[in-house]
């Protein structure tokens, strides 16, 4: 059973964005209880992902986003989700919950998820499906 958000009517609707099918699938997993899911292999597909859901009125309640990948990286498409959610005039709490996810730990990629992209939280991969749980319960997305 899907959680239905609250106020919504509606289940959660996440974007997965990575370019390891491994990955996408291991989150799909996780989240699928949870979610409905939606993949994206690259942030520019990921921020078209992004825009269709919006203009078709069913905007997504929260992204991973992983960082390295070719073309469009992470950071870059989460700047570019902001910057449309600015555009739009998205208030704040209504905008989409970011949680980057990657291997990258070092502090100049941390720092720009939060203060350039505006990442909403940061997992450090190797993570267990207890550790994303947990984060989407901190950001009020799951009981």
């Amino acid at each position: 059973m899907k959680l239905i958000k609250e106020n919504s009517g509606r289940p959660m609707k996440a974007l997965i964005v990575d370019d390891d099918n491994i990955n996408k699938k291991y989150l799909a997993e996780v989240l699928s209880p949870h979610a409905d899911c939606h993949l994206a292999s690259d942030g520019s597909e990921g921020l078209e992902s992004f825009r269709r859901a919006f203009d078709q009125g069913e905007p997504f309640d929260v992204i991973l986003m992983d960082i390295r990948m070719p073309g469009m990286d992470g950071h870059q498409a989460v700047e570019s989700i902001r910057h449309f959610e600015s555009e739009n005039n998205i208030n704040e709490a209504d905008q989409v919950k970011v949680i980057m996810i990657s291997s990258l730990d070092d502090p100049k990629n941390v720092s720009r998820a939060f203060f350039q992209g505006q990442a909403t939280s940061y997992l450090t991969k190797p993570f267990n499906h207890e550790a994303l749980i947990e984060e989407l319960q901190k950001l009020n997305l799951i009981d």
